[in-house]
């Protein structure tokens, strides 16, 4: 396998070239510190597999990097990785056919699962961003607030815990993390997802975080 990781700061380069080899340990990292470096590694031989690009690296220019990316590499999972980072800014990146979002603070079986989910073939979306626990609906109204008046949240058959479980499920963790994240044994976060299952009316992960991608996406 073969990925470019693009950011102007090399301890991230490092740091995520170490994540991608626990993933595979033959994997080929290109680094690049601006955007100029990473398209010029566009135009260079061999094939890409994967390419991850900084929100604010120099010469990125807002969103404007990953559209010229998405035009050189259109079949290559491009990944944008930030600090701080807001609802629109995530949202913008996936109508822009960004495969995912991942924030920095991420803990490092966090970025290995989101960047495993990836490669898969599916998207990742920072579920804090979107309203999972302790971030941001898309209005930028905190978590805890009511949710606005009218239409029919999906997720309001849930209770606390279980929207705290499917929060961390749509961040990339496994039964384990999820239960180290809250306290609970990797049982206990399995028992929760079944409950979460039968109330959606789901049989697998990956429907039950559609459905919680779709609802934060439509109330964004």
């Amino acid at each position: 396998m073969r990925a470019l990781v693009a950011d102007d700061h090399p301890m991230v380069v490092d740091a995520l070239t170490l994540y991608l080899r626990e993933i595979d340990p033959n994997i080929e990292v290109l680094g690049a510190g601006d955007m100029e470096g990473a398209l010029g590694y566009l135009d260079g031989p061999g094939t890409l597999d994967l390419i991850l690009l900084d929100f604010d690296m120099p010469g990125m220019d807002n969103l404007e990097g990953l559209r010229l990316v998405r035009e050189e590499c259109p079949g290559v999972p491009t990944v944008m990785i930030g600090g701080t980072l807001r609802a629109q800014d995530m949202l913008g990146a996936l109508d822009r056919g960004a495969a995912g979002v991942i924030p920095k603070d991420y803990s490092k079986i966090a970025i290995v699962k989101a960047l495993e989910l990836i490669l898969a073939g599916e998207r990742h979306v920072p579920a804090r961003l979107l309203g999972g626990a302790g971030g941001l609906r898309g209005d930028g109204a905190p978590c805890g607030a009511a949710a606005p008046a009218g239409g029919s949240d999906p997720l309001a058959v849930l209770n606390r815990r279980e929207r705290e479980v499917l929060a961390l499920l749509a961040e990339g963790l496994s039964n384990v993390g999820i239960g180290q994240a809250l306290g609970m044994s990797a049982n206990g976060a399995n028992h929760h997802l079944k409950s979460i299952y039968r109330k959606l009316g789901v049989r697998k992960r990956t429907q039950a975080m559609a459905i919680y991608f779709g609802e934060h996406r439509r109330s964004a």
